[in-house]
């Protein structure tokens, strides 16, 4: 398998429960570790499966990232069918394989006090780091932390800073 660091990545978030629903969902799609397009999805967009099967179907992906990856795949299994390994017929899409920033840093540095995306980001990335793209990208939504578009970006950001330090292969899961 080629190296992640050459693979086209997307890194999935959403904000909201399995109660409440999906108040906010975001996709930052990579190619060799730059971000390519994002896409966003806010509650009054219509409806979240027609647009995430429109997102990937647009173009098929090497593997998923997210923070904490079970909180996305509870969203994901109580919104549409959740297979790890299957095509994209008969309506069932590839969810895998993963990479989880939360497990990687767990297991790079697992000294740290706490591994939310706002610590990690306070040790391991400036605000100057994450203004250009966050700018560039958080048009709809606010550029804070538990904004799905900025958490995105901001996973991508702290794999992106390991990328030639560790093989992410290794996190697949």
């Amino acid at each position: 398998m080629k190296a992640l660091k050459e693979k086209f990545g997307r890194v999935i978030d959403f904000e909201g429960s399995r109660k409440s629903g999906i108040q906010q969902a975001s996709i930052i799609d990579f190619k060799s570790f730059s971000v390519i397009r994002s896409h966003e999805f806010l509650k009054g967009d219509g409806d979240f499966n027609d647009w995430i099967l429109d997102v990937i179907d647009k173009s098929p992906n090497d593997f998923w990232v997210s923070h904490n990856i079970s909180i996305e795949k509870n969203m994901l299994t109580s919104q549409m069918p959740y297979l790890r390994n299957a095509s994209f017929n008969k309506g069932n899409i590839t969810w895998g394989p993963w990479v989880d920033s939360l497990k990687v840093y767990k297991k790079l540095y697992p000294n740290l006090i706490d591994y939310n995306l706002k610590d990690l980001c306070e040790i391991f990335l400036t605000k100057e780091e994450i203004a250009p793209l966050s700018k560039v990208y958080c048009k709809r939504s606010k550029i804070a932390y538990h904004q799905s578009t900025f958490d995105a970006l901001v996973t991508f950001m702290l794999l992106e800073r390991l990328k030639d330090k560790v093989d992410l292969a290794f996190f697949l899961e």
